[in-house]
């Protein structure tokens, strides 16, 4: 699997948006999409959610990636400079690696197979316990396989877990794609009952939204 840096920013709109001109917020969501065109192909935008109704800190959430982290870095500083930029804090920031699975090392992301981004993403950091990295690895290949058969009753989740070691707070970013919410919901739901969930330390925030168009997610809030 080659090495691609993935970035993950939430973005929430200050009180004052809502106070400019719509033809003022307009030019701000344009000149934010043509930010994006211009930094490709060297940072691919995966998808813009609308998190409305589903965190009250987050108004749009950004999933991109690139070889190089230096770019999905400049990115985010001209987007900061921008119009939409200064109209918007950033309650959450993440950014992850790609790294051969442990006991699966033929598994790729799914935004690595040229699978089109699905409806609805749910987002969250995850960190384990310490015990878990002290058991035999023969005991963590044996519960990682229940759990990866626990996730295979639902095919139509896309999943996507990248390494987050050392370059935040946490040790893993996971991404599931679904186009029907009711499967996101049981597949979590199904997790919490195999033996991997008794090392789980922190899984939070939990970040829900639902897919547009770069342009589309801003013309939400235009």
């Amino acid at each position: 699997m080659e090495t691609i840096f993935t970035a993950h920013l939430a973005l929430k709109f200050h009180d004052r948006w809502n106070e400019t001109t719509p033809a003022s917020r307009q030019l701000a969501a344009d000149e934010a999409t043509e930010l994006f065109k211009a930094y490709e192909p060297r940072v691919t935008l995966r998808g813009s959610y609308v998190t409305q109704a589903f965190r009250a800190d987050t108004d749009v959430f950004l999933w991109m990636y690139a070889h190089n982290p230096v770019d999905l870095q400049n990115l985010q500083l001209d987007l900061r400079r921008s119009k939409l930029g200064r109209a918007t804090n950033i309650p959450w920031s993440f950014v992850g690696m790609t790294h051969p699975a442990e006991f699966n090392p033929d598994h790729i992301p799914s935004f690595l197979q040229g699978i089109p981004p699905k409806a609805y993403l749910c987002f969250y950091p995850y960190i384990r316990t310490a015990e878990w990295y002290l058991l035999p690895s023969d005991q963590r290949g044996a519960m990682l396989k229940e759990h990866g058969e626990a996730g295979r009753e639902f095919p139509e989740i896309l999943t996507n877990g990248v390494y987050n070691f050392g370059l935040g707070d946490y040790e893993w970013l996971l991404s599931f794609e679904t186009d029907d919410l009711t499967h996101m919901v049981h597949v979590m739901r199904r997790m919490r009952e195999t033996q991997a969930r008794r090392y789980t330390k922190h899984e939070w925030p939990f970040i829900v939204g639902r897919y547009y168009p770069l342009v589309d997610a801003l013309q939400k809030y235009v």
